[in-house]
C-alpha cells in the first residue's frame, strides 16, 4: 500500500519569494501599513514605560538594600589569614576579589549613638562597601596617620560635613579618634585624606586607615582562624581577611559558595556570609501587585488593538489572498505571508515605541520612586538597564505573534469563491433577508452593520471600556485619598525634629532614640515665633513584670477580648505546647513602651478615657496609660486595659518597682510615639520629671512644637538649614512637608494612571476607526446599489453615525458594569492598606466620559464617509466589475 502524501495542486515553496511578497504587499497600500505600525507602537511604548518603571524601581530596592548590608558583593569570606586569601585570590573561576580587615571600632564619645567601625580595605572593597571618597583619596598606605571617614562621622565628631560641597573645605583637617582594637584603645590623631557620604541605613558607619596603621596596630594572624579544636573568640576576628567575592553568574549562591570552599581546599567551617540582596531587591506587596497588573492590562489592550488591526487587514486583503490560492499557494504558506507581514510591520513599530517608552517611562519615574522607601543615598535618577530593553522588546513581540495567530488562520482557510463573494464578513449572509431599502430604518441598518461580525465588535468595546475602568478606578482612589489625615498621621503639630533614623521604616535596629541634642534646644528657644514646645522621652521595651491583680485586668479586659482570639489561640512560639494566651498567663509579664512628656506633648494626645491634669500628673502619684488598637477593625472602639482611678505597679530596667494610679487612658498619635509596637502595645506615660527621676535623665526622642502663623514661613526656612547643615543627623517634618509629599504621591497616580488611560482611549479610538473605515470601505457596493434604489447620503450618513454611537453606547455600559466591580473588588481592599484612604463608591468619571464617548463616535464615522465616499454611485457600482 503506497502511504505516501501526495499535495493537491502546486505548491510555492520558495520563502524568499514569500518575504518579497509579503513586502510588496505592504508596500502597495503605506497607510494601511502605517496603521498596523501606530498599534505596535503603542502596544511597545506601554511595555517599555512599565519596564523602565518597575527595573529602575527594582534596581532602587537592590541598592537600598545593599546599602543596608554594606556591600554590593555576591559573599564574603570571613576570617582569612593571608594564605587562605591567596587561594581565593588566584581562583580564575571567580569573577573579582578584593579584601577588607577589621581593625576595630571608634569609641569616642560622641560616637556612642552611632556604631563606627574601623577597617582597612583595598579600593574594590571600599567601592562595593560604599565607601570610595567622593572627594580626597584612601588613606596612603605608607601613612599611619590618613583616614577616609563618613560624613555622619563628622557631624557627630562637630564638623560641618552636611553636604557634598562641603567636603572639600575638610580635607587635611585633624581629627582625632580613640579605636578599641579588641585588648587597647588607641587614641591618634589623623588627618582626613577622603570623605565619603554615609547612609543611616547602613548597619554601621566606617572609617578607613592605612595599611601601615593595620599592619603595626592590628596585623593579620598567621594561623587560621579555623584551625583543629580551636576556641574561637571575637578577639580572635581583629585583624583577619574578609575575602569580597564576586561570581561571573550570580545565580544560585550558594552552590557556588559550596564549589568554591571545595575547589580552593578552604576550612570546611569556613564562615561565608552571602549577600542577600546581590541578586534581586525585595520590593513590597503593594508594587508588585501593582506591576503585575499594569503589565497584564497592557498585554490586554495590546492583544485587543494588535489583533482587531491585522483582522481588518485580513479582510482587506482577502481577494488577494483567494487569488494567490489560486495560483497554488498552500493554507500553510498564505500563513507564513501574513507571519512576515507582521514581522516587517513590527520591527518599526517595537522601536519607535521603545524610543518613546524609555523617554516617558524616565520622566515618570522620579514620581514614583519619590514615594517608596529607599536609603537616603538612593539616586531618583533613571538608570538605563538593557534587561529594560530585551523585557520591553521580547513581550511586545510576543504580543503581536499572539495577536495575528487568528489572522493567520483565517488567511489560510480561505477559498477563492469566498473571497471573490467575501464583503466584511465573510459571505454576504443576511442581504439575501434584506427587505427594500425604504423599508429599513437607520437604526435597524446600523444595528445590522454592528452586529455583522461579534467577535470584532467586542474587541472594539473591550478596548474602549478599558480606557473607561482605569479612568474611574484612577478617579476612585484620588478621591478616596485624604489630605488632613495623612498630614495628621505624620506631624499633629506645625513642626516635629527627630533623628533622621528614627522614623526610618527602612532601619529595624540602631535607631537613636536621643537625638534631641542641648544644643538644638537652645538654637529653638532664639527662635522667634515659637507658640509652644515640648519634647518625648522614652524608655523602649522595658519589660514589665505584672502584679496578679494588674494581670488580671489585662487578662479580663484584653487577653480574653473575643477580636483577639485568633491571636491568642495561636502557637506562642513554633513547636510550642501552649498558646499565646497561656504563655502570658503563665509568664504574666510583656515588653512595654515608657515614655516622659512635656506638658505640651500631654495636650496634644488623644484621650479615649479620663481627663488629663497636667499639675496633677507632675506630683508623680498618676501614670497615663494607652488603649489597645493593634489588629482591630477600623472602627472598632479601643481595648482599655486599664482604666482611670485603676492602681497599678510598674517598673524600671533596673526592677524598682512604684504604684500609681490610672489618671486617663490615651491613644498616643503616630507621628509622636515611637513607630514600633510591642505584641500588646502596653505603654506608660509619666510627666518629664518623674520620668527623669524613675528611668533616668537622657535627650529627648523627638521634639514638637507650633509656630505663629506669621512666623511659619520663617521657622520652615530655619529649621530646613538647620537640619541640612548644622545638625544633619536631624530630620524635620512639618505640615508643608506632607502635604507637598501628599501632592507628590497623589501626583503619581494621576500621571501613571491618566497615560495609561489616554493610551487606552487611544487605542480604542483606533480599534473603532479601524473598524469603521473597513466597514465603510467593504460596503462601498452595497451603499451605491443602496443610494441607487433612492437612500440618501444623509440616510446613509446617519446610520453609519449611529453604528458608532451603538459601539461606544456598549462600551459605556460595560465600561460602568467593570468600574463598578473594579472598584469594589480592587479599589476597596487596595485602599484598606493605606490609613489616609476613605473608599467611596462612585462612577462619576465614567458618566461624565460617555457623552464624550458618544459624541467622538459619531463624528468620526462622519468624517470618514465623506473622505471615503466621493466617487459618485456609477463609480462605486463598476466596483462589482473588478
Amino acid at each position: 500500500m503506497n502511504n505516501k502524501k501526495h499535495s493537491s495542486g502546486p505548491k510555492v515553496s520558495n520563502g524568499k519569494t514569500i518575504r518579497s511578497l509579503s513586502r510588496k504587499m505592504l508596500n502597495r497600500n503605506k497607510s494601511k501599513s502605517m496603521v498596523i505600525i501606530i498599534a505596535i507602537a503603542l502596544c511597545s511604548f506601554m511595555f517599555a514605560t512599565l519596564f523602565t518603571v518597575g527595573i529602575n524601581i527594582i534596581l532602587r530596592f537592590q541598592e537600598s538594600t545593599m546599602r543596608q548590608v554594606g556591600s554590593s558583593t555576591d559573599c564574603s569570606v570571613k576570617y582569612l589569614n593571608e594564605e587562605e586569601y591567596a587561594l581565593i585570590k588566584n581562583d580564575d573561576s571567580l569573577k573579582e576579589v578584593s579584601r577588607w580587615i577589621y581593625v576595630g571600632e571608634a569609641v569616642n564619645k560622641e560616637l556612642l549613638k552611632l556604631r563606627t567601625e574601623v577597617h582597612w580595605t583595598d579600593s574594590i572593597s571600599a567601592d562595593k562597601g560604599f565607601e570610595l571618597p567622593e572627594v580626597g583619596s584612601l588613606p596612603d598606605d605608607k601613612s599611619e596617620d590618613e583616614i577616609s571617614v563618613s560624613s555622619l562621622v563628622l557631624n557627630a565628631l562637630g564638623y560641618n560635613a552636611g553636604s557634598p560641597d562641603k567636603y572639600k573645605d575638610l580635607i587635611g583637617e585633624k581629627i582625632t579618634l580613640s579605636i578599641d582594637i579588641g585588648d587597647k584603645v588607641i587614641d591618634k590623631t589623623f588627618k582626613i585624606s577622603g570623605i565619603h557620604t554615609g547612609d543611616r541605613v547602613s548597619m554601621s558607619q566606617v572609617i578607613l586607615v592605612s595599611k601601615a596603621f593595620q599592619d603595626k596596630y592590628v596585623p593579620t594572624p598567621k594561623d587560621s582562624y579555623y584551625g583543629d579544636n580551636k576556641e574561637q573568640t571575637t578577639a580572635d576576628a581583629y585583624g583577619r581577611i574578609d575575602a569580597d567575592v564576586d561570581f561571573k553568574i550570580p545565580v544560585n549562591i550558594k552552590g557556588q559558595i559550596d564549589r568554591m570552599i571545595a575547589r580552593d581546599n578552604l576550612p570546611e567551617n569556613v564562615e561565608v556570609g552571602s549577600n542577600w540582596a546581590s541578586v534581586t531587591g525585595s520590593a513590597d506587596y503593594t508594587t508588585t501587585v501593582l506591576a503585575a497588573f499594569l503589565l497584564l492590562i497592557i498585554f490586554a489592550s495590546g492583544y485587543l488593538i494588535i489583533n482587531n488591526v491585522y483582522r481588518i487587514n485580513i479582510y482587506s486583503d482577502i481577494r488577494s489572498f483567494g487569488l494567490l490560492k489560486t495560483i497554488g499557494f498552500s493554507g500553510k504558506q498564505l500563513k507564513a505571508l501574513v507571519k512576515w507581514q507582521s514581522v516587517y510591520l513590527a520591527v518599526p513599530g517595537i522601536i519607535v515605541g521603545l524610543v518613546f517608552g524609555i523617554i516617558v517611562g524616565s520622566l515618570i519615574l522620579p514620581l514614583i520612586t519619590r514615594n517608596l522607601v529607599f536609603s537616603d543615598n538612593t539616586s531618583h535618577a533613571p538608570l538605563f538597564h538593557p534587561l529594560i530593553i530585551v523585557f520591553a522588546a521580547v513581550f511586545s513581540y510576543v504580543t503581536v505573534r499572539l495577536s495575528v495567530r487568528k489572522s493567520m488562520k483565517i488567511a489560510s482557510k480561505v477559498s477563492p469563491i469566498e473571497a471573490v463573494r467575501f464583503m466584511e464578513s465573510g459571505v454576504i449572509k443576511w442581504k439575501k433577508k434584506k427587505k427594500n431599502a425604504s423599508g429599513i430604518s437607520s437604526f435597524t441598518f446600523a444595528l445590522r452593520s454592528f452586529m455583522r461580525d461579534k467577535k470584532k465588535a467586542v474587541f472594539v468595546i473591550l478596548s474602549l471600556s478599558l480606557s473607561l475602568v482605569i479612568m474611574n478606578t484612577v478617579y476612585s482612589m484620588i478621591s478616596g485619598f485624604d489630605e488632613d489625615k495623612y498630614v495628621e498621621s505624620f506631624v499633629n503639630t506645625d513642626f516635629s525634629v527627630s533623628d533622621a533614623t528614627l522614623d526610618n521604616p527602612a532601619i529595624y535596629d540602631g535607631k537613636n532614640l536621643e537625638g534631641i541634642t542641648d544644643r538644638f534646644m537652645s538654637a529653638l528657644n532664639e527662635q522667634k515665633g515659637i507658640a509652644g514646645y515640648g519634647n518625648v522621652y522614652i524608655e523602649e521595651m522595658c519589660s514589665q513584670d505584672f502584679t496578679d491583680e494588674d494581670f488580671k485586668k489585662i487578662d479580663e479586659r484584653l487577653l480574653k477580648d473575643e477580636r483577639l482570639a485568633p491571636i491568642m489561640s495561636m502557637e506562642s512560639y513554633p513547636g510550642s505546647d501552649k498558646t499565646t494566651l497561656e504563655s502570658y498567663e503563665e509568664e504574666k509579664s510583656s515588653a512595654a513602651g515608657v515614655y516622659g512628656m512635656d506638658d505640651f506633648v500631654l495636650n496634644n494626645l488623644t484621650v479615649v478615657d479620663g481627663s488629663i491634669d497636667t499639675d496633677k500628673l507632675k506630683t508623680g502619684k498618676y501614670v497615663i496609660a494607652t488603649a489597645y488598637t493593634l489588629d482591630l477593625q477600623k472602627g472598632d472602639e479601643p481595648i482599655c486595659y486599664f482604666k482611670p482611678k485603676d492602681i497599678i505597679t510598674v517598673n524600671n530596667n533596673d526592677g524598682e518597682k512604684r504604684q500609681y494610679e490610672v489618671m486617663a487612658v490615651v491613644d498616643i498619635p503616630y507621628a509622636i510615639r515611637l513607630q514600633m509596637f510591642t505584641d500588646l502595645d502596653i505603654n506608660y506615660i509619666f510627666s518629664t520629671d518623674e520620668f527623669n527621676d524613675f528611668f533616668g535623665e537622657r535627650d529627648a526622642m523627638r521634639c514638637i512644637f507650633n509656630a505663629d502663623s506669621d512666623y511659619e514661613d520663617d521657622i520652615e526656612e530655619w529649621i530646613s538649614d538647620y537640619t541640612g547643615n548644622v545638625e544633619s543627623n536631624l530630620k524635620y517634618s512639618s505640615r508643608q512637608v506632607y502635604r507637598d509629599e501628599f501632592k507628590e504621591f497623589t501626583s503619581m497616580f494621576i500621571i501613571v494612571g491618566g497615560l495609561i488611560t489616554v493610551i487606552l482611549a487611544l487605542i480604542g479610538i483606533l480599534n473603532l476607526t479601524n473598524t469603521l473605515v473597513t466597514s465603510i470601505m467593504s460596503r462601498r457596493v452595497e451603499l451605491a446599489m443602496l443610494e441607487a434604489v433612492g437612500e440618501t447620503k444623509n440616510m446613509q450618513k446617519k446610520s453609519i453615525c449611529l453604528e458608532g454611537v451603538l459601539y461606544a453606547l456598549f462600551s459605556g455600559v460595560f465600561g460602568i458594569l467593570f468600574s463598578a466591580l473594579f472598584s469594589i473588588l480592587f479599589v476597596r481592599p487596595f485602599g484598606a492598606e493605606m490609613w489616609f484612604f476613605e473608599w467611596h463608591f462612585t462612577l462619576t468619571t465614567a458618566l461624565v466620559v460617555i457623552p464624550v464617548m458618544l459624541l467622538i463616535a459619531a463624528i468620526i464615522p462622519y468624517i470618514i464617509y465623506n473622505i471615503f465616499m466621493k466617487s459618485s454611485v456609477v463609480e462605486r457600482l463598476r466596483l462589482v466589475e473588478s
